[in-house]
């Protein structure tokens, strides 16, 4: 199983998130510890109220005995939306004065001073108790004033408190989420604009390598773009060595060719080839001499394929003029081995962008393929038209044709088809044509010819508006 590539995008939002979302989560806890020491102390101090205006009320009758008028407002504070049940008792040595008889007592002896406060449980509910002992005049001791509620109004309001709370941190959290994530993407974007430019110069026909401008690229990601265009730089010089070796090794073998062929040539004309087997071996060196030269046309085409795009001058060029040119090199060839030839081109001239040796190039492979392995009688059209969709050429011929499961194949170089008889390839002409062609934006596919027999059709199709906007 394949592991996910790591982001750098990710790490980044993952190494603020984390620790945010640590200290949201240290805040609610403390959060929810204040909340509940100020919900306690806010209706301890109502409870204290209630305690108080009991206490004020007490007094001792003409028969010495304990009495208070207990006032509305001392238990009417403790009123609540959450309907919290209320207890009081007001009591004299241990005897009941007034309230709830059940209601909880202290566990000692309360002496005068500040109200106390603790939780117990009364009628199966857990109520939080205030009490005071107030010394009442004519009256020896102290008389014990209680008070005590439900919880249900303090856990309504915590959990209010506390919903408030984490709404708040989530949508803090969300918050900072969105805005690291902004922050990150602008902060990536010149590498996004780099990754980019890296692309553009990866496509297919647009391959440069002219160094990155390192300008807009920030100070941490810089080392590794400089570190690029020097190996860009020495990838050019190596490419360059190349180019330079494959040129000069073509020119300097086509001469020694062109002497082999002229010596041949002399050969025949002086009677060095008047036996049978003479004329056969000056047939076999001339025709190895012609393989050899064709190969290394071709060598030196796809030489030129590999150029740097930055080298190759885009123009514009009338593709029907420019086929039929190609096509006329190709007449005498094709009369030499019975092939009928063929030219289909509008009234006017059909402009495309394209370098003009290249496209040259890709034509002349295509009509030569078409005549070298159509054989005796078979007919090659030459296709030029216009339309909507960009310009085409086309070269259809009836001859055995390719089978569809090898038509990208044969774009491989030196990929041979097999076949029986008929003349011996290098392997490398639909090679040098998509080669060419991807430099020069159009697109070369293989398709069934329109005789209704065997055959193959050839397109070369250029895209509307012209190619240069595929290079960079």
């Amino acid at each position: 199983m394949s592991r996910r590539p790591p982001s750098l995008r990710r790490g980044l939002a993952l190494g603020v998130l984390l620790p945010a979302a640590a200290v949201a989560l240290a805040l609610g806890l403390g959060g929810a510890l204040v909340i509940r020491d100020v919900v306690e102390t806010t209706h301890d101090r109502l409870l204290d109220g209630s305690v108080l205006a009991i206490a004020e009320r007490l007094a001792v009758d003409e028969d010495n005995e304990v009495t208070v008028d207990l006032p509305r407002v001392a238990l009417g504070m403790l009123e609540s939306q959450a309907q919290d049940r209320i207890y009081y008792s007001v009591s004299y040595r241990g005897q009941l004065v007034t309230g709830y008889r059940d209601l909880p007592r202290p566990a000692s002896e309360l002496a005068p001073g500040p109200t106390r406060h603790w939780d117990a449980e009364m009628r199966g509910a857990p109520v939080r108790v205030a009490a005071q002992a107030r010394p009442v005049y004519g009256k020896p001791g102290a008389v014990l004033v209680q008070v005590a509620e439900t919880r249900d109004a303090r856990r309504s309001l915590e959990w209010r408190l506390l919903a408030g709370l984490f709404l708040l941190e989530g949508v803090l959290l969300a918050l900072v989420g969105i805005l690291t994530w902004y922050g990150i993407r602008r902060g990536l974007a010149p590498l996004d604009r780099l990754s980019a430019e890296i692309e553009r110069r990866a496509a297919p026909g647009a391959v440069s390598l002219q160094p990155l401008d390192a300008s807009p690229v920030p100070v941490e990601a810089r080392a590794p773009v400089l570190a690029f265009n020097t190996l860009l730089g020495r990838l050019d010089e190596v490419m360059a060595t190349v180019r330079r070796f494959t040129g000069d090794a073509s020119h300097q073998m086509r001469t020694p060719l062109a002497v082999l062929r002229m010596h041949v040539d002399l050969a025949r004309r002086h009677g060095v080839g008047a036996s049978p087997e003479g004329r056969a071996a000056l047939d076999d060196i001339e025709g190895a001499a012609l393989r050899l030269e064709h190969l290394l046309a071709q060598l030196l085409a796809l030489a030129r394929a590999d150029e740097d795009p930055g080298a190759i001058a885009m123009t514009d060029l009338d593709l029907a003029g420019l086929a039929a040119a190609v096509l006329a090199e190709q007449v005498p060839w094709a009369l030499a081995a019975g092939i009928e030839v063929e030219f289909e081109r509008p009234d006017g001239p059909v402009t495309v962008s394209a370098h003009p040796t290249l496209l040259g190039e890709i034509l002349t492979n295509v009509v030569d393929n078409a005549i070298r392995y159509a054989g005796p009688g078979a007919r090659v059209v030459v296709r030029v038209a216009d339309g909507p969709g960009g310009a085409r050429a086309e070269v259809e011929d009836d001859g055995p044709g390719i089978a569809p499961a090898l038509r990208e194949k044969v774009f491989s170089r030196f990929y041979r088809v097999a076949r029986s008889g008929g003349p011996e390839g290098s392997g490398l002409g639909l090679a040098v044509v998509r080669a060419l062609a991807d430099r020069i934006g159009a697109a070369v596919s293989l398709h069934e010819a329109g005789t209704g027999g065997p055959g193959l059709l050839v397109r070369i199709a250029f895209p509307p508006g012209g190619a240069e906007a595929r290079l960079p």
